[in-house]
């Protein structure tokens, strides 16, 4: 059975009481990622920084109940060494890239896993690279451990206490939104996050398998207009590049207004009429309606990518999508596009995709994104023509882009010879080779248009339209 994370809404009896936590919790996350934000780590696990944390008595002064500050810090710790371990993840890929040579992977992997990547000078620089010194800027919320809380339902709401040691205060008090149907508080650590005037309590708990997956095998290329595109041409989630279009116009009108609204009270404040500079900075460029606007279009962004996610797994056992964590080198989006497509929005289809496809069983298959989006899904070779939405073949005849990209990520789950991290120079040697006619008609084609003049290629290209 896997795990999630529930959320339950609840109005505090005592806000500066949560407030005050939350600020000597800021302060603790902010000096821990200060002392093992980066090389403080090296050769130490989570126990070990704990148990320096404990010795050191940085903490113990501070007005604040100690489990809550225990947890707290064990909270801190294990994100500091899931970053290190992404940051690891990442100089793999690099090192199989580097080198082909088993050997030197070997010696380079085993450096990595004991810690020991300050002793080779391409190691020291790739963990520069990828584990940069982190810090932290979270300052609303703790960390409640399992037995320090309690729970009941009065007048018809989950009511949740947390008890406090008495030289830091009294219970706190949190009524929730819930009437406690399906709330199983036992055994969880809480987590209390403070967003305004309102307080979240995050809790994990176990999430039961799902309804069965289907039987075909199915490849899908991830869109901006619609969520997915299956390799049977159906289109999965298509409100979702509406809705990312629809919020970041807004954002961006939005803005370029309060652009204007800063540089008007920036120059007033310059003038010396700081009254009116500060009833403008009060009144008109706060961010709350910002970050209640940006939480509701991902809620709606991650119920339709969960939602295209589910409609592909009724259908298949077997799921290909590409691997696109990396962007594409020399390859540089309009602008409008890089302002709609975020990250977070990919991110959040991929997330979907392998959550959903875990949770009811079915197998989810990264593959190599290097020309998918290029190459005849019918042929599968390397010629034809992609045009908007549009793939136009050889033969004259044309298809839906998007289908045909999904086409050829199915078609590349079994392909032996294409390898998920696999450099794209490679790859396109690989597609190449694979007709020998292609190959041959490519390398005179380069061979050709290298050699000869603009003014000649204008004359040959002429000819051959005659």
């Amino acid at each position: 059975m896997s795990t999630l994370t529930r959320i339950l809404h609840a109005a505090p009896s005592s806000l500066p009481a949560l407030r005050a936590i939350s600020k000597v919790m800021a302060f603790v996350r902010a000096d821990l990622w200060r002392r093992y934000g980066a090389l403080g780590t090296i050769g130490k696990n989570a126990a070990t920084i704990r148990k320096e944390v404990t010795a050191g008595g940085w903490y113990a002064s501070l007005a604040v109940d100690g489990t809550i500050r225990a947890e707290t810090t064990k909270d801190v710790v294990n994100d500091i060494l899931t970053y290190k371990a992404a940051a690891c993840a990442k100089v793999r890929q690099a090192i199989a890239k580097r080198t082909s040579d088993e050997a030197e992977r070997k010696r380079l992997f085993t450096l990595l896993r004991r810690d020991q990547w300050l002793d080779d000078p391409y190691l020291h620089r790739m963990m520069r690279k990828y584990f940069r010194h982190g810090v932290s800027h979270c300052d609303n919320q703790f960390i409640v451990r399992s037995d320090k809380h309690e729970s009941r339902v009065s007048n018809g709401r989950l009511v949740v206490t947390i008890r406090i040691a008495s030289q830091y205060g009294t219970p706190i008090v949190l009524t929730t939104s819930s009437n406690g149907k399906n709330v199983d508080l036992t055994g969880c650590n809480l987590r209390v996050i403070l967003k305004g005037d309102s307080v979240e309590i995050h809790y994990a708990t176990g999430k039961p398998e799902g309804r069965p997956c289907g039987t075909a095998e199915i490849g899908v290329d991830k869109g901006y207009t619609e969520a997915f595109t299956d390799s049977n041409g159906e289109h999965h989630g298509e409100k979702f590049g509406a809705v990312l279009t629809a919020y970041s116009d807004q954002v961006s009108t939005t803005g370029k207004a309060r652009n204007q609204l800063h540089a008007l009270e920036k120059a007033h404040r310059e003038a010396g009429r700081t009254a009116k500079a500060e009833r403008i900075k009060r009144n008109n460029l706060g961010r709350v309606k910002l970050k209640a606007r940006r939480d509701r279009a991902q809620k709606r962004l991650r119920t339709i990518a969960y939602q295209a996610a589910h409609t592909i797994v009724d259908k298949a056992a077997v799921v290909g999508s590409e691997e696109l964590t990396s962007p594409i080198r020399r390859k540089v989006q309009w602008r409008n596009y890089n302002r709609r497509m975020s990250a977070w929005a990919k991110g959040v289809l991929a997330q979907a995709l392998e959550e959903v496809c875990t949770q009811r069983g079915a197998t989810h298959v990264v593959v190599n994104a290097a020309y998918t989006s290029q190459m005849d899904s019918f042929t599968g070779l390397l010629e034809g023509k992609r045009v908007g939405d549009k793939f136009h073949r050889i033969n004259g005849d044309v298809l839906q882009a998007d289908t045909n990209a999904a086409r050829n990520v199915k078609a590349r789950i079994r392909d032996q010879e294409i390898t998920r991290f696999m450099p794209h120079v490679a790859v396109k040697q690989i597609l190449l080779a694979r007709s020998s006619g292609a190959t041959e008609r490519q390398s005179a084609s380069v061979g050709r248009k290298a050699s000869q003049s603009p003014r000649q290629r204008s004359a040959d290209k002429s000819t051959a339209q005659l």
